[in-house]
């Protein structure tokens, strides 16, 4: 993964981004709804189909699609990643909560072999292992399957965290026969707008209809 410094002096977000440094917490989130029917008709075909890592690496392919998720301030700097990381919150065995990091890859297959080594040696490390200090290449990602939620929110680290945070809900079902379950997303104003986190969705929504 490279980080690539965006010279601020003809970049068109220059003073958007002065303006939302100025607030106390200029992160905001949305929560929109996804389809997930092919996801979970594919589970129902194939028992070895993991639901989850098909909406991590959907999420994934959504984030990648998007350079403004990309960026993120470090002190008087922004720099854009080539690539991300994928770090889902996991529970270990005591309840505690724990996080992993994933490296996205954009055939399934090849990401799900990956991840399912990389989760299972988290669980079994048992180390907290938080993200909040290292690479800002990261998104950090948290399902909630018990919870068909409307709104979600997050704690962020200081006014400068933009690291995206995407959290997802329970399937649900849809009188149209349809299912589909609550995406949040929490990003840093001043790095981008409405219209970037509709892209996301855009994104995410097309990559959940390839399964």
């Amino acid at each position: 993964m490279t980080a690539t410094e965006i010279p601020l002096h003809d970049w068109p977000r220059r003073e958007t981004l002065a303006l939302f440094r100025r607030f106390q917490k200029p992160q905001y989130a949305v929560t929109a709804r996804v389809d997930v029917t092919r996801i979970l008709g594919r589970r129902a075909e194939d028992d070895s189909f993991s639901g989850y890592l098909a909406c991590i690496h959907a999420i994934g392919t959504a984030l990648h699609a998007v350079p403004e998720l990309a960026c993120r301030i470090r002190g008087d700097t922004v720099v854009r990643h080539d690539r991300m990381m994928l770090s889902p919150t996991l529970q270990f065995d005591d309840g505690r909560l724990g996080f992993t990091y994933l490296d996205w890859l954009p055939v399934f297959e090849d990401f799900a072999a990956t991840a399912r080594v990389v989760i299972a040696d988290t669980l079994a490390g048992g180390a907290l292992k938080p993200g909040v200090d290292g690479d800002d290449g990261v998104a950090f990602l948290s399902c909630q399957p018990w919870l068909d939620f409307t709104a979600f929110d997050n704690p962020v680290f200081d006014r400068d965290d933009s690291v995206p945070r995407i959290c997802w809900g329970r399937y649900t079902p849809e009188v149209t026969g349809r299912w589909t379950m609550a995406v949040a997303m929490q990003v840093h104003h001043g790095l981008m707008d409405g219209v970037h986190v509709a892209q996301f969705f855009k994104a995410m929504q097309q990559a959940a209809d390839r399964f």
